[in-house]
């Protein structure tokens, strides 16, 4: 975006933004459902014919938007992925993040493919085609669900920013498996007026961008400054040296080889720079998904949002999706009951263990993407889906902010390294995530 100047600042974005969509024309039709190309060309054109009038104060001009198809976007169908709702009626105005990110200066260029009704994370979608990771090419590989689209969107360039959703992950493991970064909020810093929810419980609009500067410049437009408390502002500007980083014991041994040498090397890199890493227990880390789990919040929440249309129109549903909403009716009220009194304690151990610590360090995913063709047996889906999201969940059940940064695309590494923070502490988490990018140098080599 660099090289344009601030007169024709958004129509050189979007212009480059098409280009890269035309290069790829089979990953564009796979990561992207509706586009807007000439519109897009022409919002551009009047952004920058007003910004050469009078400044505009739009944080985000110069950025291209893709908008997962789980947001309202006014005029198109809001079907999140899904061939239960194509036939339903266009949305009658923007999700609420939509009108924010536009009202900042964000061009919106294209609908983003996904999981049907987000309700896996490997990214696979029968209506729609599934998109596949540009990092990895020796067989077609998944890109990592539910937010695929968005993660290949940015990866290849056809966008700068995707706005996603996060039930167990879906920000970030698309952005790890795809080379990119995205970014999983505490609740209730964006609005989600106008997102269609898988969990209500867990379900928190994302972002993925290229790097972790990327995030924080949308996450500034989005939550301005003035919200921020003096205390996180003053983590936020600590040095990567006076940071304090926890590593959960119990990962290492969930992580295959590549994946756990990569881990290795980062954190090497992060300790000469000045970062103190601790090991730990953490159990409250390892007993959250499985306390949902077994208590199926999930399943129970999706099964009450679509129980009028499975007893309708069941058949309709993807395989993989329809069947696993069904078992939420067999939840009992307890156990879901349960299971969410639990995760309320195990959110204040972890801020007792956290106490004095900036996040917690993981990789995102234990695996390396797995080829789409593996994923034919149903079992094998099942294993491989709820394996990928064993590192991300935690942070949705305890509430907590995480970002998952990008590794070396040019190296074809699809391995993120996920900072998980305090409730609360979103810029914080931000602000030692870029610092970390730039020890580990994935940013600066996505901006080269």
């Amino acid at each position: 975006m660099s090289m344009y100047l601030d007169r024709d600042l958004s129509f050189g974005a979007v212009s480059e933004c098409l280009a890269r969509t035309a290069a790829e024309p089979i990953a564009a039709a796979q990561a992207l459902l509706v586009r807007r190309d000439e519109e897009a060309l022409a919002e551009a054109r009047a952004r920058d014919a007003l910004r050469g009038l009078a400044p505009s104060g739009e944080p985000l001009a110069g950025m291209v938007l893709g908008v997962k198809a789980c947001f309202d976007v006014r005029g198109w169908t809001t079907h999140a992925g899904s061939r239960v709702l194509a036939d339903a009626p266009p949305a009658a105005e923007d999700a609420a993040l939509v009108r924010a990110l536009r009202a900042a200066g964000a061009v919106l260029l294209a609908q983003n493919n996904m999981t049907e009704f987000a309700y896996g994370a490997l990214g696979l979608n029968a209506a729609y085609g599934t998109p596949l990771t540009p990092c990895m090419t020796d067989a077609p590989r998944v890109a990592g669900g539910s937010s695929s689209g968005g993660a290949v969107a940015v990866a290849l360039g056809m966008a700068h920013v995707a706005l996603v959703s996060d039930t167990s992950g879906s920000a970030r493991i698309p952005a790890a498996f795809c080379g990119v970064a995205g970014f999983k909020p505490s609740r209730g810093r964006y609005d989600d007026g106008g997102m269609m929810y898988l969990s209500p419980t867990f379900d928190v609009p994302g972002i993925i961008a290229a790097d972790a500067a990327g995030c924080l410049r949308v996450d500034k437009a989005l939550a301005p400054d003035s919200a921020l408390s003096l205390a996180s502002a003053a983590c936020g500007a600590m040095p990567l040296a006076g940071r304090i980083f926890v590593l959960p014991d119990h990962v290492e041994d969930m992580l295959v080889p590549q994946v756990r040498n990569t881990f290795s090397a980062w954190l090497e890199r992060l300790r000469k720079a000045g970062a103190v890493l601790r090991r730990m227990p953490m159990p409250c880390i390892a007993q959250a998904g499985a306390v949902a789990r077994d208590g199926g919040i999930i399943a129970a929440e999706a099964y009450a949002l679509h129980a009028s249309r499975l007893a309708a129109d069941s058949a309709r549903y993807d395989p993989r999706v329809g069947p696993r909403m069904l078992l939420g009716a067999r939840v009992p009220a307890h156990a879901y009951l349960a299971a969410q009194r639990r995760l309320a304690e195990l959110r204040g151990e972890y801020d007792a263990l956290m106490a004095g610590a900036d996040a917690v360090l993981t990789p995102t995913v234990p695996m390396l993407p797995p080829p789409v063709a593996m994923l034919d047996d149903n079992d094998v889906y099942l294993r491989e889906n709820a394996r990928v999201f064993s590192l991300t969940e935690f942070a949705n059940r305890l509430d907590l902010p995480s970002i998952s940064l990008p590794g070396d695309p040019a190296a074809g590494n699809a391995v993120g390294l996920m900072a998980t923070g305090l409730r609360g502490g979103d810029r914080a988490l931000l602000a030692a995530a870029a610092q970390i990018e730039d020890v580990l140098g994935s940013a600066a080599r996505r901006r080269n």
